[in-house]
């Protein structure tokens, strides 16, 4: 039997669209982001046999008490491509807070691939409610996301390459936060508490 402790800041979707949850920062976004990356790279790559998540959604990605991610592992799945289209969803969600699929918006993934493939628009994917958005981040995940969400799941980039890319693209230190934040001292402050 395995235990699984719910984290206390309940689920990802639930701070995206719910509401009731606290509004998550572009810099606490783009770290949960590559959070997730790190996770699926390892159950992608570093587990034999490699292990995908059978339903990996902004639902089955938990916040602890910092706001790390904790992915659910409810069974195994054999498709890593899935997983990656999955990750490119989540992607989505996080810049744009707006839920995979909704009555008045649609599906997200439809929305997305008619502007992704236009760098002018990327700034339509970007959740209304955001301040101090870094548009270099976004224009990198945009490019992920563009990759993980193609139509044909072999071109679908691996977790090691989507890893690499977030890595060297998008800042996550402190002295990002700092730069880009009116809030910093503020966010500085929760990062250390």
């Amino acid at each position: 039997m395995i235990v699984f402790r719910y984290p206390p800041n309940g689920t990802l979707y639930e701070h995206l669209h719910d509401g009731e949850g606290c509004q998550l920062s572009w810099h606490m976004r783009m770290k949960i982001a590559i959070s997730i990356t790190y996770t699926l790279r390892y159950l992608h790559t570093d587990m034999q046999p490699p292990f995908a998540i059978a339903a990996l959604t902004s639902s089955s990605v938990y916040l602890t008490e910092d706001f790390s991610p904790k992915v659910r592992l409810i069974w195994r799945f054999l498709d890593v491509q899935a997983n990656t289209f999955a990750f490119g969803v989540i992607l989505l969600e996080l810049i744009s807070g707006r839920p995979s699929l909704a009555k008045d918006t649609g599906d997200l993934v439809d929305w997305a691939r008619k502007h992704l493939d236009q760098t002018n628009e990327f700034s339509k994917f970007l959740d209304p409610k955001l301040n101090n958005t870094n548009h270099e981040n976004l224009g990198i995940i945009c490019n992920v996301v563009n990759m993980c969400i193609d139509p044909n799941p072999s071109r679908r980039p691996s977790m090691n390459m989507i890893a690499a890319i977030l890595e060297e693209g998008i800042d996550t230190s402190a002295a990002t936060i700092l730069r880009n934040s009116s809030l910093a001292w503020v966010e500085a402050e929760l990062a250390i508490s």
